[in-house]
């Protein structure tokens, strides 16, 4: 398939990076600024015929849909997030895109009490205070209402946190209850590009951990996690 990777130079796009280097697809890197040592298309996610270039010719997108490491004025990141997400996506509709593959947070559930089990039927409660988590819910329904007009298919992959590079071997004691390493992050990743999903489709995505916090039964289903 032929990949783009929106967002590559993040630290989740470039463990997702890492582990699909070797995976056979074909894969086109984009970011709003050149960064180095990645070979990144630049492209400023307008109404226009750089972001048509961009999506020519692709099969399926990888978004990273939330961040926290990057600093950004507020206006631009609520900006980058809601109007420059909806040209992308836009532009893919028009040019045959098949599915996205959004890689949100499970941090858009951490207000819920650890005694429950939260599974994907529950509600995101992003704190309004955070515009990271806040952005990352924007995102969210940007994607679902193009799902929901059938323009193409949706695979929300809720994020465990901190994302430790690596295998399960490198889940220490310390890791935490919600813990992700890269492995795990690039298989659910790779198994959601070809499973068999609805048109919209939340699925939480968390290493095996002791005392797990969030449940991945879907993802064991669905993708074979």
């Amino acid at each position: 398939m032929n990949l783009l990777i929106n967002g590559s130079p993040t630290e989740t796009g470039r463990a997702v990076l890492a582990q699909l280097a070797e995976s056979g697809h074909q894969l086109r890197l984009t970011a709003m600024a050149p960064y180095e040592p990645q070979d990144v298309v630049v492209c400023a996610l307008e109404h226009d015929d750089a972001t048509d270039e961009l999506v020519s010719g692709i099969d399926a997108i990888i978004n990273v849909g939330y961040q926290d490491e990057v600093e950004m004025p507020p206006t631009f990141h609520l900006d980058y997030y809601t109007r420059r997400t909806y040209n992308l996506f836009w532009a893919a509709t028009n040019a045959g895109v098949k599915r996205v593959i959004n890689l949100s947070t499970l941090r858009l559930m951490a207000e819920y009490e650890e005694n429950l089990v939260v599974t994907e039927n529950w509600r995101s409660k992003p704190l309004a205070s955070d515009i990271n988590l806040l952005c990352a819910h924007l995102v969210e329904i940007i994607c679902k209402e193009f799902a929901r007009d059938r323009k193409f298919e949706v695979a929300n992959l809720r994020l465990g946190w901190p994302l430790i590079e690596g295998g399960s071997d490198s889940l220490g004691a310390n890791a935490g209850d919600s813990a992700l390493c890269s492995e795990d992050l690039g298989r659910a990743v790779l198994s959601a590009l070809g499973a068999d999903l609805e048109q919209w489709q939340d699925i939480h995505i968390q290493s095996d951990v002791p005392n797990q916090r969030y449940t991945t039964a879907k993802a064991a289903e669905l993708l074979g996690f």
